[in-house]
């Protein structure tokens, strides 16, 4: 995977190609666990599917939806989303890096918690990374089949209470998700990287 770093390395070089997509809905939360009356046990997983952009936006939605007010934690929700990692890569810990610089630190989570502070995202571009052809035309062929990167672009909410008022705040992001689909992999995408925040591919 020493190319696909690479790759990564690379991250924000040449322009930002943000306005080549077209618009999108954001996925809709996946779906909890609990039932009415009972305290969340966890969020939702991530579906399966081996089409890459509903597979990027579920990565996307389960990084940046979260609730400080459930008595859940950031591992919770970092869990979640290592669990996708693609069987059979040596990338493992790079990927857990990569996911818990998205979630607050434990101690700035205690710090939302006082706020009661809630995510989500509202996803308005997912496409192909403009720079990942000509990665890909670099590699001479050491990057497998299936592997592909795909831009999100969206807005990051945050509504916390300040105070005894409500505060909103918005916020444009912008990242990539690199992944392994078929036929690198069987039947289902997987998750390899991520790019830093606001320094997509």
């Amino acid at each position: 995977m020493t190319v696909l770093l690479l790759g990564l390395n690379q991250l924000g070089d040449g322009p930002d190609p943000a306005r080549s997509g077209q618009p999108v809905a954001p996925l809709p939360p996946s779906p909890s666990s609990s039932t009415p009356g009972e305290p969340d046990t966890g969020p939702g997983s991530i579906p399966a599917t081996n089409d890459a952009i509903p597979y990027a936006r579920a990565i996307a939605e389960a990084l940046f939806t979260w609730d400080t007010t459930t008595g859940l934690y950031p591992s919770d929700y970092t869990s979640v989303v290592l669990a996708e990692t693609a069987p059979d890569t040596d990338e493992t810990d790079e990927l857990a890096t990569d996911v818990a610089a998205y979630l607050p630190t434990d101690n700035t989570w205690q710090q939302l918690q006082a706020h009661q502070t809630q995510q989500r995202i509202e996803i308005y571009g997912v496409q192909v990374a403009a720079g990942w052809n000509r990665i890909v035309d670099d590699a001479h062929g050491q990057i497998p089949d299936g592997t592909t990167a795909i831009t999100i672009r969206a807005f990051r909410h945050r509504d916390s209470i300040r105070d005894n008022v409500q505060d909103t705040t918005r916020e444009k992001i912008t990242f990539t998700v690199v992944l392994a689909c078929p036929p690198r992999v069987d039947e289902r995408c997987y998750l390899l990287r991520l790019s830093e925040l606001n320094n997509p591919l």
